[in-house]
């Protein structure tokens, strides 16, 4: 999911100003409630998952920006300083839902359910979940099994396993390029990614649909064409803001449209993840071309950027509720119970972000101590497999 948001914690408070961009966490409030609604089964978002599609573009874009930014300010990059951003964005929400979720599906389901839960948890904590769940032959669209109640952070690994090589690639190509030749290189080198990306989606989705889901081969192009957009931005920057609001208006038609027509029976991510990724990225690019914009209602209503503020806490914390309700209810859930749980989810989601994501996200002790994160990180680690193994060792 992954999906989300990343902000320079290192760099100077302008900096993170400069960076933040009300139209991107728009389009995070999109992408998040496009999902829950399609768990929710609401009426009308028969294509909901591809929000986590959304997610993977913005990330690449918001991600490169950080890289590009700590580049051109200090003729560096830091990929210690990379990682320690992601240990304070990442590792403190999703060791709280890991933990919970564990807990919860042991208390409110049956044994065997939470020790899978447990197995799950094992594989998820270590962010190859989407391994896992490719390898049990996980369909993420069957209505005939329960599903895993860690199911979600499938994307997420996805996302961490493009952050592992993504920063060194980036390192490579800054090492060997003339810095005034750094764009051109990278834009060279992510269209190469893209192009063999998505033709292996395509290929890969008609030969093996439930292995191109959860694999990083098929959703790179995603991420690399957020990271191309980011790279360009300059060449477009406040250049057309009248063709930046038409390109805005046009990806959101995309999005919309392919939430309508794509179902859970259509083949994915394949050929039709192409119309919304790219409406995605229309969307983006327009947002950079009118950067100079005044107040859009649509996107920088108060209620639309906290739904954005939240969005990664929303999406963790939506799908075990969600899929545990379900399974102990025995049956469908009607659109009002359903209703009840997405106001739930982003009650929880929004105490989850303001007590643990956001304080030591940006926790000033840790900022300034990169060690301090990394202690952080294996202790939260720790603190989960002794969480895992605990529950399997005392309801074993």
């Amino acid at each position: 999911m992954s999906k989300l948001t990343d902000s320079p914690d290192s760099l100077s408070a302008t900096a993170v100003d400069k960076g933040f961009r009300s139209d991107i966490q728009a389009l995070r409030a999109l992408a998040v409630l496009l999902v829950v609604a399609y768990h929710a089964h609401l009426p009308g978002v028969h294509g909901g998952f591809l929000g986590v599609d959304v997610f993977f573009v913005i990330s690449g874009f918001v991600i490169t920006n950080v890289l590009l930014r700590e580049r051109e300010s200090t003729s560096g990059t830091s990929l210690l300083d990379f990682y320690a951003r992601r240990i304070r964005r990442i590792l403190p929400a999703a060791t709280v839902v890991i933990i919970a979720t564990v807990f919860a599906t042991y208390h409110w389901l049956s044994f065997i359910s939470g020790a899978q839960a447990a197995d799950d948890a094992k594989w998820v904590a270590a962010f190859v979940g989407n391994y896992h769940f490719a390898a049990l032959g996980t369909n993420y669209f069957s209505r005939t099994l329960p599903p895993s109640t860690l199911q979600q952070f499938w994307s997420l690994a996805i996302e961490e396993q493009f952050y592992l090589v993504w920063p060194l690639l980036f390192l490579i190509i800054a090492a060997i390029s003339r810095r005034d030749h750094l764009r051109r290189s990278l834009l060279t080198s992510l269209t190469v990614i893209i192009t063999g990306s998505l033709t292996w989606s395509i290929i890969q989705t008609n030969n093996n649909a439930i292995l191109a889901f959860y694999s990083p081969l098929t959703r790179a192009w995603e991420l690399a064409l957020g990271a191309s957009l980011a790279i360009a931005a300059p060449l477009m920057h406040d250049r057309a803001p009248r063709l930046g609001k038409w390109f805005r208006s046009l990806g959101l038609l995309a999005i919309l449209a392919s939430v309508w027509w794509v179902t859970s029976a259509t083949l994915w991510p394949g050929a039709a993840s192409i119309v919304p990724v790219v409406g995605t990225a229309v969307m983006i690019a327009g947002g950079t071309l009118s950067a100079s914009k005044g107040y859009d209602l649509l996107t920088d209503h108060p209620i639309v950027q906290w739904i954005g503020l939240i969005s990664f806490s929303l999406y963790l914390v939506h799908w075990p509720i969600f899929a545990i309700a379900t399974e102990y209810s025995s049956h469908s859930l009607s659109w009002g119970v359903n209703l009840l749980f997405v106001a739930l989810s982003i009650a929880l989601a929004a105490i989850l972000y303001f007590s643990v994501e956001s304080p030591l996200r940006r926790q000033p002790l840790l900022v300034r101590h990169r060690a301090l994160t990394y202690a952080m990180g294996v202790a939260l680690i720790g603190l989960t497999y002794s969480a895992i193994y605990w529950h399997l060792a005392h309801y074993g």
